[in-house]
């Protein structure tokens, strides 16, 4: 379930991934264009007959790629940035996004599930991304999913912070160019091999990373082929922890006004006071957080408590596939013309189970005799530090996510050299990509004696307990509510046709013309099914396969339940017509 508040507050365990070099380096069979060679001169080994032995260390730079970028953007007549991969394979991140956390101007977000996953240029995101050159999108959106794209595959990527006249009109922020490796990138023929492995410390999964290559050019009479092939498959385990705490609303103090209750919730409408706004959620400034602030109501100036409504923790596990394959073919029938055809595949397979755990905490009408001793205040504040509720209302929900993306490009370009002055052209694309996912959900809920919330004890972490913690893994105090069972496909493709021109005018103060036409035919569809149902019976009366326990939430690092049960959605998932059906 996605449970949304207005001023969220997220904590998160913390998450270390620690990459292991496992690999086979690339093996150049014949030198690759602008290769670069390093000689050091062999140093005598001095051995010693004590156990003490030092570890062989080996440090891989990447100067040469920062050098190549700087050149890039050196040159360039627009504000461009640009990450280069100085040799096959050596960017040393696990996708695109990443590739470009080290880039000024440009902001890596959505930080979870083990990787960056969305970028924006100078705090926009509206993006063009490109392949090399030719615009391309996911489904029916209008970007690229980036992420998806595997640094491995990686030639160069262009960031453009400013538009020309020849670059695609959409994407106010800027363009994202992503290029790939073409056979004539080399000189003769090329292999690569590449693997990694990365451990995540909370999932204590090892995932694996991993690439090939291969290339060779022939000469043929006069003209020159060559062909390319290159692939990468990346898989990710990965479990994501965090506490939220809800959103920050006006409470009624202990001596409420005339009609209220002690600590009772303020509404921003209420039948009480008639034809009043007694205050609007979601303001820029929020409400006055000093000490014994204020609302009218009926014309009398109350005093509020302002508190946070609700905690709840998720324990969010996730499986990421990510398969890619790149081929080109390039033919040179002479000096003055070029042909290249290139196929681009990209595949995305995610599944996703939350274990959530859910509970109110504004429950008014269980506070015991001395309404005024179940909570404190931050000094000089109105602002509850930490609160004691009783009879709250509370749910876990297993939500299972499949999702599954494949996006398809193939191009065929032709360049040719027209006399010494005029250089044409012409790209022929077609694309399509197709995404769809499947969400299910069982809510399982109770009514809690009593909760006891410290919304900050020192660490940074919400901390959260009940009467009885023990309860919590209980199927028996747990009963199934809501079943949720949802569906999306979003599909979009595309047939691009473009010429471009430079001509060599050197006519005084014009030394270049640059000139071109583009067209672009689009087509998207979007489709979803939603449907739910409540099924009321205890969740002990169903099969034990739809129980799902987890444990070490946050492994001690806070004050909060370590594990609880809730319905299991990889059993949903595979039961799913029999769930239906009760």
């Amino acid at each position: 379930m996605s449970i949304r508040s207005t001023t969220p507050r997220v904590h998160s365990a913390a998450r270390h991934a620690w990459l292991l070099s496992a690999a086979t380096t690339a093996l150049i069979l014949g030198a690759a264009t602008g290769a670069h060679a390093q000689a050091a001169a062999d140093a005598p080994v001095a051995t010693q007959a004590d156990d003490n032995q030092v570890e062989e260390v080996v440090v891989r730079g990447i100067r040469a790629s920062l050098e190549k970028g700087l050149a890039v953007k050196r040159q360039a007549s627009q504000v461009v940035e640009s990450v280069v991969a100085e040799d096959i394979g050596k960017l040393p991140d696990n996708n695109v996004v990443e590739a470009l956390q080290r880039v000024s101007g440009v902001q890596v977000t959505n930080r979870s599930g083990g990787e960056a996953a969305a970028i924006s240029i100078r705090g926009m995101p509206d993006i063009t991304t490109t392949w090399n050159g030719r615009n391309v999108f996911t489904a029916s959106g209008r970007q690229f999913a980036l992420q998806d794209i595997p640094a491995n595959l990686v030639k160069r990527i262009d960031v453009y912070k400013t538009r020309s006249a020849e670059q695609i009109e959409t994407g106010i922020a800027g363009q994202v160019d992503v290029a790939t490796r073409r056979p004539f990138d080399f000189t003769g023929p090329a292999l690569s091999l590449a693997a990694r492995g990365i451990w995540h410390e909370q999932a204590d999964k090892i995932n694996p990373n991993l690439s090939g290559l291969v290339s060779n050019r022939w000469q043929v009479g006069t003209a020159e082929i060559g062909a390319l092939l290159s692939v990468s498959y990346a898989r990710t385990k990965f479990r994501d922890q965090s506490v939220t705490a809800g959103a920050l609303v006006p409470f009624m103090t202990a001596t409420p006004a005339a009609g209220w209750t002690p600590l009772e919730r303020i509404q921003p409408t209420d039948a009480r006071a008639p034809g009043q706004q007694l205050w609007t959620p979601g303001s820029n400034s929020g409400l006055p957080s000093a000490a014994n602030s204020t609302l009218a109501i009926n014309g009398v100036a109350t005093p509020y408590l302002l508190s946070r409504d609700a905690v709840f923790a998720s324990d969010f596990y996730g499986d990421r596939k990510r398969p890619a394959v790149n081929l080109a073919l390039q033919l040179a029938p002479n000096d003055r013309s070029e042909y290249t055809f290139e196929f681009f595949y990209d595949g995305y397979r995610n599944t996703t189970f939350n274990s959530l755990l859910f509970s109110f905490v504004d429950w008014w009408g269980d506070l015991g005799p001395n309404p005024a001793s179940s909570y404190t205040l931050y000094p000089g504040t109105n602002i509850i530090k930490s609160r004691t509720a009783g009879s709250v209302y509370g749910f876990n929900s297993g939500d299972l996510t499949s999702a599954k993306t494949d996006s398809y490009v193939y191009a065929l370009n032709g360049k040719w050299d027209i006399g010494d002055r005029l250089q044409v052209t012409g790209d022929f694309s077609y694309q399509n990509s197709e995404y769809s996912s499947q969400f299910l959900a069982m809510r399982t809920d109770r009514v809690a004696k009593s909760i006891s919330v410290d919304f900050n004890p020192g660490n940074g972490v919400t901390a959260f307990k009940f009467d009885n913690n023990a309860l919590l893994t209980d199927p028996a105090q747990w009963n199934v509510a809501q079943f949720y069972d949802n569906a999306n496909r979003n599909k979009g493709d595309a047939i691009t046709l473009s010429f471009d021109g430079v001509y060599d005018a050197d006519w005084g103060p014009l030394k270049t013309l640059k000139f071109g036409y583009r067209f672009d035919d689009r087509s998207a569809s979007e489709a979803q099914r939603n449907q739910d149902g409540f099924l009321g019976r205890p969740l002990s009366t169903l099969d034990k396969g739809l129980q799902f326990t987890n444990k070490d939430f946050f492994d001690g690092r806070s004050d909060v339940p370590t594990s609880w049960v809730l319905a299991n959605g990889y059993y949903l998932r595979d039961h799913a017509t029999d769930i239906r059906a009760l």
